[in-house]
């Protein structure tokens, strides 16, 4: 729209100066490119507000010509060129925003004495407060469960790149909203995000938020984290006996939840965009199979994932099917009945270069499991990363686990499409509290007590924290939102919740030649309480894999 107008304005410019040569000289008109290069001052080109906010744009207008008293009159438009509303004929004015959405404003100035107007766009971002940003845990005296957030949002911000000014997007961190959802229950264990990848066209779902705790789960909805949906009511022949969830996986077509006695639980949803559309039955899913752990779900992945990755009672993986899908442009977004959604894969035969011993039959105890895929815009098998404690050593494993064929067939294995592993220095993994991987980076953070360390696995390095921070109370929980971006420009955040109730959060800014990194504090705040989780909410499953901020 931008390009269009400048160009219109040119041509009737240029008509202007061939009809009155003799009242103005070229070169004493104002043109666009000093325009394009400082022109307007004290107005950024993007926005992120919440609704009922409000903005006053105040702009700075220099002309090349003219610029102590620049003789113009001004507007400004809501929309995009094909429908464009005006919104006021002054220089300042103030924006409401009243409704949710990606909106565009332009700004124009016209130069009264050639009739030539400039204009400048400026992208106005109304989100929900609650729906990107940390979300944390708490206990509290009473052991109730206390879920706060720290709320983020978009910035431009100018930045200087080989002496020239560059506007860059960044995320900056407004404050908290502490126990948004009271009465949630008592006993709180874990957070678990549920949203689906948008791959039925126009599809538009909301994100969920699971709280697991002894009293029972609930789910939120994830704009307003008020309760949606309690575990215990959906289940269609009765609530088990000792029924008791400690994880869940949440997916595109099911619900999986990790009972205490070891027992999985499934519901199978009918609706991909509702995410209460299934039931729960009260006999135990894979036939009664007793299951360690469930790993994390990647959500964020164009193609889906179709797959749910367990380790059993042996401490051998196995998979689960989670192949439905919606037929195409059907606006109901109906589950297929044509799907296998629940059914038992087995991990086929390994050779020894596929380290068996980390698969099947597996000694120690895995201590953390995390999603580790790197890029969304085409197929990739899931990823995971985790970390195993054998004989008193620390052993990090990287692999990628798919189904043996894409149609699936009674007797469907599971297979390792790729698998490396390597030795955790003792030094990083003494006093060890929890982990956190930056998925796009490839690096991994460790919690030492109450240290953090930063751990090259690929190359096999520690870095040199040149700004380490101290922490007067162990650490208890870390988060990570990493960025996918083709240049690498933008840094990866942490957040890092102590025992004594404080969450830090930082930019991670690290020199793999070098071998060096700096955590730059961008947030601190304290009074959480007993921190029992802490999560980066994402709000969308566009937004793992994206190369955006937010």
């Amino acid at each position: 729209m931008k390009k269009n107008l400048i160009y219109i304005f040119i041509l009737l410019f240029t008509v202007g100066c061939l009809d009155d040569k003799s009242n103005y000289d070229y070169k004493d008109l104002n043109d666009f490119e000093n325009w394009n290069r400082d022109g307007v001052k004290n107005v950024k080109d993007k926005y992120t507000l919440y609704p009922d906010e409000e903005i006053r744009f105040e702009p700075e207008v220099r002309f090349s010509i003219d610029t102590l008293n620049p003789d113009a009159s001004y507007a400004w438009y809501l929309g995009e060129e094909e429908k464009m509303t005006l919104l006021s004929d002054q220089l300042n004015y103030t924006y409401t925003a009243e409704q949710l959405g990606d909106f565009s404003l332009l700004f124009c100035a016209t130069d009264n004495k050639s009739g030539v107007t400039f204009s400048k766009e400026i992208e106005v971002a109304v989100v929900a407060p609650w729906k990107n940003g940390w979300m944390i845990l708490s206990k509290s005296a009473g052991n109730e469960s206390q879920l706060s957030l720290i709320l983020s949002k978009k910035q431009s911000k100018t930045v200087v790149v080989d002496g020239k000014e560059q506007s860059k997007d960044t995320i900056v961190y407004v404050g908290e909203a502490m126990n948004v959802a009271p009465g949630l229950g008592q006993g709180p264990r874990k957070l678990i995000e549920n949203f689906i990848y948008p791959t039925a066209p126009g599809i538009a779902v909301e994100d969920e938020v699971m709280v697991l705790q002894e009293s029972g789960a609930v789910e939120l909805d994830g704009n307003n984290l008020t309760p949606v949906g309690y575990a215990k009511n959906e289940f269609f022949d009765g609530v088990p006996d000792n029924f008791d969830p400690v994880d869940a996986v949440l997916s595109y077509d099911g619900k999986w939840l990790l009972n205490a006695d070891n027992y999985i639980y499934l519901a199978n949803l009918f609706v991909a965009i509702d995410l209460h559309s299934g039931f729960y039955l009260k006999d135990p899913s894979l036939n009664g199979k007793k299951v360690k752990a469930l790993l994390p779900y990647y959500k964020g992945d164009n193609y889906g994932n179709f797959l749910i990755v367990g380790i059993d009672e042996n401490n051998t993986y196995f998979g689960i099917m989670d192949d439905g899908e919606c037929a195409s442009n059907d606006n109901s977004y109906t589950i297929l009945p044509a799907n296998h959604v629940g059914s038992y894969l087995e991990l086929v035969n390994l050779s020894q270069d596929e380290h068996p011993f980390l698969f099947k039959n597996v000694e120690g105890e895995f201590v953390f499991h995390t999603w580790a895929n790197e890029a969304g815009g085409y197929y990739a098998p899931p990823a995971y990363f985790s970390i195993l404690h054998q004989n008193g050593n620390y052993y990090w494993h990287r692999y990628e686990l798919n189904r043996a064929d894409y149609t699936y067939k009674p007797g469907h294995k599971m297979v390792v499409e790729s698998s490396e592993y390597g030795e955790l220095p003792a030094s990083i993994m003494n006093d060890y509290r929890c982990a956190a991987l930056l998925p796009w980076q490839e690096l991994l953070v460790v919690a030492s007590g109450n240290k953090l360390n930063i751990y090259n696995y690929w190359d096999k390095f520690i870095f040199n924290l040149t700004s380490l921070p101290e922490f007067d109370s162990e650490i208890v929980g870390l988060a990570v939102k990493d960025y996918d971006t083709y240049y690498k420009t933008l840094n990866a955040h942490l957040a890092v919740a102590l025992k004594a109730g404080d969450v830090y959060v930082f930019e991670v800014k690290y020199d793999n030649a070098e071998q060096t990194a700096e955590l730059v504090e961008i947030y601190h705040k304290d009074g959480f309480g007993e921190i029992v989780d802490i999560k980066y909410k994402f709000g969308s499953g566009s937004r793992p894999g994206a190369g955006g901020l937010y």
